[in-house]
């Protein structure tokens, strides 16, 4: 039986909401490698067979990368290294100092951030480029990035 992308999407939003609920029990029963190659290989299939994907905005999951900083990744292509996330910084909250393998696109959605004295504003786009290392973020009334950035191998 064949899934249409409605019901795909209706069972990723279910699954979504289940593991959410399980949180962090998950991590302590990490599946072995040969379960994950073929979760990978199942998710590679569908989306293969997809002309569009579309994240609702009320799906997906936030994690913490730091206080005050939480990420929702919307999709990653392993296979062109790159990867597409939303990254929604709390009032007073900051992005660490950290360097760049690859280009990073970034563009404001919602409030500002400040990086080495520049102001980024919503609405304004942010490149940092690759090797290169750039000081912390900080959002003193909170931000929604989007940004499109190499991707963690």
């Amino acid at each position: 039986m064949t899934q249409e992308p409605d019901d795909i999407n209706d069972a990723i939003a279910r699954w979504d909401r289940r593991l959410a609920e399980a949180g962090d029990a998950l991590d302590a029963f990490a599946p072995p490698p040969e379960v994950w190659d073929r979760i990978s290989a199942r998710v590679d299939a569908l989306e293969a067979g997809r002309a569009t994907l579309t994240v609702a905005a009320e799906g997906g999951a936030w994690e913490v990368v730091s206080p005050g900083v939480r990420r929702k990744l919307l999709h990653v292509d392993a296979a062109r290294g790159w990867q597409a996330f939303l990254l929604r910084i709390d009032p007073c909250g900051r992005v660490p100092p950290h360097s760049h393998a690859g280009l990073e696109e970034c563009l404001v959605l919602e409030g500002s951030f400040e990086v080495e004295g520049q102001i980024v504003r919503k609405g304004d786009f942010h490149l940092a480029f690759a090797g290169r290392d750039h000081g912390e973020l900080v959002s003193a009334g909170g931000a929604l990035l989007y940004i499109r950035s190499a991707s963690v191998g």
